[in-house]
């Protein structure tokens, strides 16, 4: 299913969203909706600008680098500390470069690596499918439910690049970097014996990696199921080949009406 039809299906369910908070998108009809879509994951910590479960600070971060001005493209010490804050996530000394494009991005990346490897929250650095340990250049998709076309490439330090990044603001810079701190802030805090408790509920219908959750279905019934959990007041993701997430912090009623109206595999 396209994004636009996706979200096309939610307002025509819901109306439109009139506030988010944690996992859970509040709508116009007064329907409390249960996101495990977010945002492609840049939500996953939540939407909000609270730690934890209700976002992230990057957002308050944001605002007061914007009240300094910072919205240019001239130097600034942001990407200094973007640079840091991808070298303290990946643990190697590295340089941040951001892309508004995934085309670009992969662009890029390939230019550096045959194979590069893009890092997942919880998951760590995966290439092909595998966990790896070590990289030339990681694809990060940053913890900021701010924009769906920004982008992260960390590059070694030690490995000489042929492009140049796009220059954005400082208040940009500032704010992704205080995002990915916020997600290393949750790191030891989430773990398998909170990803397993909505098992139950969600066995039948994905596998589980982490936090991540992989359709069983065939392809060619995958958008019926993502109609039926809206039916069911969950939102999941739209694209077959990216994983919805397990809605941390959540309680297991939030999948009652999934329980009482279970999905035929094959159901239209």
């Amino acid at each position: 299913m396209i994004t636009e039809e996706y979200y096309a299906e939610i307002s025509k369910h819901f109306g439109n969203v009139k506030r988010a908070r944690g996992n859970f998108l509040y709508t116009e009809k007064g329907i409390r909706v249960t996101d495990m879509y977010l945002e492609h994951g840049r939500a996953i910590l939540g939407w909000g600008n609270d730690n934890g479960t209700s976002g992230t600070s990057a957002f308050l971060k944001l605002k007061n680098l914007i009240n300094r001005g910072l919205t240019g493209s001239f130097n600034t010490d942001f990407q200094k500390q973007l640079d840091r804050a991808v070298s303290d996530l990946l643990g190697a000394s590295c340089k941040a470069y951001i892309f508004s494009s995934e085309e670009d991005l992969d662009k890029a990346a390939f230019s550096i690596s045959k194979e590069p490897v893009s890092y997942f929250p919880w998951m760590g650095l995966v290439c092909g499918g595998a966990q790896v340990s070590d990289f030339e250049c990681v694809k990060i998709v940053p913890p900021l439910p701010w924009t769906e076309n920004i982008f992260i490439l960390a590059v070694r330090d030690d490995i000489t690049t042929l492009f140049f990044g796009e220059r954005h603001s400082g208040s940009l810079c500032g704010a992704l970097a205080r995002s990915i701190y916020d997600l290393m802030a949750e790191l030891s805090k989430r773990d398998e014996t909170k990803w397993f408790l909505f098992d139950t509920y969600l066995k039948d219908y994905f596998v589980r990696k982490g936090p991540y959750l992989y359709p069983k279905m065939k392809e060619d019934n995958y958008d019926a199921f993502v109609k039926h959990c809206l039916n069911c007041n969950i939102a999941i993701s739209p694209n077959y080949n990216i994983p919805s997430i397990v809605p941390y912090g959540s309680d297991k009623g939030v999948f009652t009406l999934l329980k009482n109206n279970p999905w035929k595999n094959g159901e239209k």
